[in-house]
């Protein structure tokens, strides 16, 4: 079931109007470091996972602000706390009567309950609120896009197929931002393309298209980026980390197919301070009669798969890493399997797939001591006969500090393997992590949060 994005409309009492304005405007309260005022409102049952936005009314009869909300502790008896972040003003106040002449004849009489008492949006009510206050005020269309009833509307139109090669580039992309430690709100502004939708990055706002004169020039030094310019669709977008924007990701997704041809997506993440790039193939598991199962037999697609992860292994390693420190990895395979036991695309949350990260060496020892079969020795992986496995947290510590992946000299042949991944017609999800100094400009390059942009000539680094 996936997880359903809300709205509360906000009454806010007379007395309480200044008190909250004056308290979002100096920070309000702190939690996990990020500020918010809060309001006690009758009890409401919502998911604190899901998105809620809070539509505030701080004049009589008028919405005139917005806010991304939570549903906090107990306030008091049938009380919740309503918590509310970025609470910022409309353009304009917008009256009330102004906003229920616009919306279909449908859910004028539910808006008009809502208006009445405040609370939460009935779904279908929400987004044709939505729809009419973006009409009304466009500078909030970004921020209000995944509450949006044409979204809904484009979303029933994707094929399931399309649907779930979505939601494999959304996870590529997801983890990789939270390994580069990037927020993942952005993902939460996605959009249907209208016609010409082939990989998630797509409907992300400010992705650019494969003829970016300023992506050519500065990657065209990255280990790989040549591979990458072959196809005939790939689009790009940089992410900054809020604390310190000189920390970017630049995410390039790439494919030959259309998207509902395509055949999943796989992440290559690479780390430009240490020269290090880790690889993560995904697959999903099956429902089996107990539990979630992966299964395999000689000769499918997934053994000529590992087949051509060894062919490449094999020539990874014929070269010899130098003793550089940054090039130090515990271990230098840069393979890692997800199995993954859902797949579903939900452009609501931005939480990562549930699943077991194995390193392709792990995997290959388990399969062949005997481990991985079912009780009639077919090939078969469940969560009860893997063992040793690396989860969502452990595997983003790993790859964060480069503990794990290519050394510096290996890393010079990863178009090959990006090659092979395109031909088989699935997504290269191509995250770039690196620090962009004052000028803006890719030609120094470092790739550590704590490094506060410290230049690094990138002639040593790419040769």
């Amino acid at each position: 079931m996936s997880i359903a994005a809300a709205g509360y409309v906000l009454k806010v009492p007379t007395d309480r109007r200044e008190v909250l304005l004056h308290e979002a405007e100096n920070g309000g309260s702190f939690y996990r470091s990020s500020p918010f005022v809060a309001e006690p409102v009758p009890n409401f049952e919502h998911s604190r996972r899901a998105p809620l936005v809070v539509f505030a009314s701080f004049e009589d009869m008028k919405i005139t602000h917005i806010a991304d909300g939570k549903r906090g502790a107990s306030a008091g008896t049938s009380l919740a706390r309503l918590n509310m972040q970025d609470l910022k003003p409309l353009s304009r106040p917008i009256a009330f009567d102004e906003l229920k002449s616009g919306v279909p004849r449908r859910v004028q009489a539910h808006l008009e309950r809502v208006l009445t008492g405040g609370g939460i949006l009935p779904p279908k009510t929400l987004g044709a609120f939505v729809d009419r206050i973006v009409e009304l005020d466009a500078s909030v269309g970004v921020r209000l896009t995944r509450y949006s009833e044409r979204r809904r509307e484009a979303l029933r139109r994707f094929e399931p197929r399309a649907k779930e090669n979505l939601a494999y580039q959304k996870e590529t992309l997801g983890i990789a931002l939270e390994i580069s430690g990037i927020s993942k709100d952005e993902l939460l502004a996605w959009q249907p393309v209208d016609g010409s939708q082939q990989t998630f990055l797509d409907g992300l706002p400010g992705a650019q298209v494969r003829e970016d004169a300023m992506l050519l020039a500065d990657f065209s030094i990255v280990p790989g980026f040549e591979a990458i310019r072959e196809v005939t669709h790939y689009g790009s977008k940089v992410f900054q980390k809020t604390e310190n924007p000189a920390v970017r990701l630049t995410v390039i997704m790439a494919n030959r197919l259309p998207l509902e041809q395509q055949t999943g997506a796989d992440l290559i993440y690479f780390n430009e301070a240490y020269r290090s790039f880790v690889m993560v193939q995904y697959k999903a598991m099956e429902k089996g009669k107990d539990q979630s199962e992966f299964r395999w037999q000689a000769g499918d697609q997934f053994v000529q798969e590992i087949a051509r992860m060894d062919a490449l292994l094999a020539e990874l390693n014929k070269i010899q890493s130098g003793d550089d420190p940054d090039g130090y990895r515990f271990s230098d395979n840069p393979f890692f399997l997800k199995f993954c036991p859902r797949v579903v695309f939900n452009p609501d949350d931005k939480g990562l797939f549930k699943g077991i990260y194995l390193p392709l060496d792990l995997w290959k020892r388990a399969d062949a001591a005997g481990k991985l079969k079912g009780s009639k020795g077919g090939n078969v992986l469940t969560y009860e006969n893997v063992g040793r496995r690396i989860n969502n947290s452990e595997f983003v510590g790993l790859v964060a500090g480069s503990w794990v992946g290519t050394s510096i000299e290996q890393s010079a042949i990863l178009g090959p393997l990006i090659r092979e991944i395109l031909a088989s017609g699935k997504t290269v999800t191509f995250a770039i992590k690196h620090v962009v100094p004052k000028e803006g400009h890719l030609d120094a390059i470092a790739g550590d949060s704590d490094d506060e942009g410290d230049e690094i000539d990138a002639s040593k680094l790419f040769g």
